[in-house]
């Protein structure tokens, strides 16, 4: 029975030469066999849908020759691509996780115009005292350029207008490379904090939840929940850690390379649909923030999501809880991986970290 640390180990050798084929589009580590978690750890290689048997041959004739007995399980997932482009636009509607909120809160449509682009503002976050929009570069970017952003709420493929609907400007963001890239983020800076209700959206008929911290990291198996602008309200289960993943982008971006994501898969339909991106994943025994969703296949049934112990750390944020009297103040922090258990998200290293650069708007200060 192999460890998750040894499993880990095969997977950072292997998944740089697995990744150059065009068969594979993610390299993860998760149960050997989810339905016996006792069996131990695997490498799960994530696959085009179809695939010829010549092909899965020689593939699975590159796996045997590590010969190391570590299991090696094959899912047909088909490509992971961004999830923000959506239908033409629609009459915007009130409330709802598509319609306009004042103030609005976590899981709700948010987008850009000029190109306009819909997902969902996944979480109201804070620091020095300010409250944000959690999302993704390309929800809120403007071709991924420190170029001034206006964020409109709801997003245009919802009826979002910039004149009328304009709720604040990008604020920072990651900058997504051609390389190596260990998240899709950004933050939007609402016009006034009051624009904004540090709370979460848990179904179409209203109902509000406090979302009351975020946790560093969380195990495969770990049970997940979240809201998002398409999919609505659903649950799914971690199913690797790890991974390293092609997604495709389109336009200049084209396919880029992303370490250390976490692959969900829904637990009874679609997650990740277009107009998800942004969305955040909770854990679901108590709420606390887990996972950034940013892509996911065609069928919607798997998310990829940037660990949110990162996302957080990378900008300094804090979930935003509100307290008496119509303030707020900044969420806990728990959930570190337990040393040497490799199941759950492990830290990047010093020279991963030193990788990431945070961009700030032309038109924001930096504070």
């Amino acid at each position: 029975m192999a460890t998750f640390h040894e499993a880990l180990k095969l997977k950072n050798k292997i998944s740089p030469v697995l990744l150059k084929r065009a068969e594979v589009v993610a390299v993860g580590v998760g149960y050997a066999d989810p339905s016996k978690p006792s069996l131990g750890a695997g490498i799960i290689v994530y696959t085009q849908k179809k695939i010829v048997p010549s092909s899965l041959q020689s593939l699975k004739g590159v796996l045997a020759k590590t010969g190391t007995g570590i299991p090696i399980r094959f899912v047909p997932s088909g490509a992971f691509k961004t999830n923000s482009a959506l239908p033409e636009p629609k009459a915007a509607a009130i409330g709802g996780f598509q319609g306009r909120h004042r103030p609005f809160p976590g899981g709700v449509s948010v987008g850009k115009v000029s190109p306009d682009a819909t997902g969902t503002g996944g979480l109201i976050v804070t620091k020095n005292h300010k409250l944000y929009i959690l999302s993704n570069n390309h929800v809120l970017v403007k071709n991924n350029s420190s170029a001034s952003a206006a964020t409109v709420q709801p997003g245009p493929a919802d009826g979002g207008e910039a004149a009328k609907d304009t709720v604040g400007r990008r604020f920072q963001f990651v900058k997504l490379v051609p390389g190596i890239n260990f998240q899709d983020s950004a933050l939007a800076r609402p016009a006034l904090n009051s624009l904004l209700n540090p709370r979460y959206l848990l179904n179409s008929s209203g109902r509000l939840i406090t979302v009351p911290g975020h946790v560093s990291s969380y195990p495969v198996g770990q049970q997940l929940m979240k809201s998002g602008r398409t999919s609505g309200f659903v649950r799914g289960t971690v199913e690797s850690n790890h991974a390293d993943v092609r997604v495709t982008y389109g336009g200049a971006l084209g396919v880029l390379t992303f370490r250390n994501q976490s692959i969900i898969r829904g637990n009874t339909g679609p997650v990740s649909l277009p107009g998800d991106s942004g969305s955040v994943w909770l854990r679901s025994s108590d709420r606390f923030a887990a996972a950034l969703n940013f892509a996911g296949t065609s069928d919607g049934m798997r998310s990829i999501s940037n660990p949110i112990g990162l996302v957080m750390s990378t900008y300094g944020l804090r979930t935003a809880v509100p307290v008496a009297g119509g303030t707020f103040k900044a969420g806990a922090i728990r959930g570190i991986a337990p040393k040497g258990n490799h199941s759950y998200v492990q830290p990047l290293t010093k020279e991963q970290r030193n990788r990431i650069r945070v961009v700030y708007s032309k038109s924001s200060p930096k504070s």
